[in-house]
């Protein structure tokens, strides 16, 4: 338990500058002086990642990162490489929510969620109604070392890195602006969350953008001109990131969309079709995925999957043919048609272990899907390997208490 807390210290004040230190620039209490003038840079002592590739997940409730080698994910006894901590405070939960990793394979960003600090509630339990200002990290993938970091906005969603390395976008979740504005008798733009855009070299805001309420998902178009955002208030903001200042415009995914107090179908996550730049709307209260195509920028309701359960953060092949979507209520991954919705299989995770599935990412020979699931929120989570071909889940891994993201780091840093 003490090494734990020694490399909790480690990764939290390695290598901070004025802009990027937890205290935000704020000098220590007088008199207070480190016996080092480096203090804590270690790192975890976890082998770097092989040529393989390594598996990330995000436990949302006890601060840490479940690390995986990805080779040995498609065959029996796949395990957990380690379990490393993550944050900027040893002593308190903060919340990691959701990853992006560098495309050179050298460095991966993890969102602070900071949703109730101390409270021990829960991102997700509370999720979107923290107070104070998350954090975006930035870690070394050769040994998971704390190498910059900066302050965004209370409640980041999701995160994701540009095709060249270069920039940061992380999303908001803060249904607790909502709530505040709307008992104050405010108007919707009043309840707008921010766009960090982030420059992902120095780790410092480029610019923070109004959006929507409570923004969550992004996914950029292929040019990475435009970013597409699933907004609680039953819509998807469509931001022109050449101009990103100017007020976003946002299309309702459905006829009969509610409001951002009082949402009818609470879009949470997205997926992008890597051929045709559409976008599936994954959302919660509805249980339906509905389609925004990137061609008119408008919703095709005729397109709508209806499912059993509430679907979350999906993926699609690379030739845009299939969407693999996983789903809460039933825990299942279902496999459909995307240019016709139409289900060709779900896979049954409940008998494996799964509880509140939360995203699917494929492997890269897209011969298995990795399947995240919250678990409980007290017990461990889980994470499954699906062959697709069969149908069957063949390994799962208990990682730590409410994982939330799934990531593949790829390349050798």
């Amino acid at each position: 338990m003490r090494h734990a807390w020694v490399c909790a210290l480690g990764l939290a004040f390695a290598a901070c500058s004025d802009d990027s230190s937890p205290f935000d620039g704020v000098k220590p209490p007088e008199g207070l002086e480190y016996a080092h003038p480096e203090p804590w840079v270690t790192g975890t002592g976890v082998p770097p990642p092989g040529p393989g590739g390594r598996v990330i997940i995000t436990n949302s409730l006890d601060d840490t990162l479940s690390l995986l080698e990805l080779e040995g994910a498609t065959t029996p006894g796949w395990r957990e490489l380690a379990r490393v901590p993550v944050g900027l405070n040893p002593v308190e939960l903060e919340g990691p929510h959701h990853t992006a990793v560098s495309p050179d394979g050298s460095h991966y960003y993890v969102g602070i969620s900071n949703y109730v600090p101390g409270g021990g509630s829960g991102p997700h339990g509370a999720h979107g109604s923290g107070a104070d200002d998350g954090y975006c990290l930035k870690l070394d993938a050769r040994d998971n070392r704390l190498v910059g970091s900066v302050r965004v906005d209370p409640n980041p969603g999701d995160v994701i890195v540009s095709k060249d390395g270069n920039t940061l976008y992380q999303t908001h979740f803060d249904t607790l602006k909502i709530a505040e504005v709307a008992r104050r008798g405010g108007i919707e733009k009043e309840m707008y969350a921010r766009l960090a855009i982030i420059d992902a070299k120095t780790m410092t805001r480029k610019a923070m953008v109004d959006v929507c309420p409570a923004p969550h998902a992004i996914r950029l178009s292929a040019d990475e001109r435009t970013a597409y955002i699933a907004c609680w208030s039953d819509e998807v903001a469509i931001v022109d990131l050449s101009a990103p200042t100017t007020e976003a415009p946002r299309v309702k995914v459905a006829n009969n969309a509610g409001t951002a107090t009082a949402p009818r179908h609470q879009p949470y996550a997205l997926t992008m079709s890597p051929t045709t730049g559409d976008v599936f709307v994954s959302s919660m209260s509805s249980r339906e995925v509905q389609v925004l195509e990137a061609r008119t920028h408008a919703m095709n309701a005729a397109r709508t999957i209806r499912l059993a359960g509430s679907p979350m953060f999906g993926d699609i092949s690379a030739d845009g043919a299939t969407l693999y979507m996983p789903y809460q209520g039933v825990e299942a991954l279902a496999i459909i048609d995307a240019a016709t919705g139409f289900i060709r299989r779900e896979v049954d995770l409940a008998p494996a272990g799964c509880l509140n599935a939360h995203q699917a990412k494929l492997t890269p020979d897209e011969s298995h899907a990795l399947v995240v699931c919250e678990g409980d929120h007290v017990r461990p989570g889980t994470l499954h390997s699906v062959n697709l071909a069969q149908g069957t889940v063949v390994n799962t891994v208990r990682v730590g208490i409410f994982p939330d993201s799934v990531s593949i780091l790829r390349g050798q840093p």
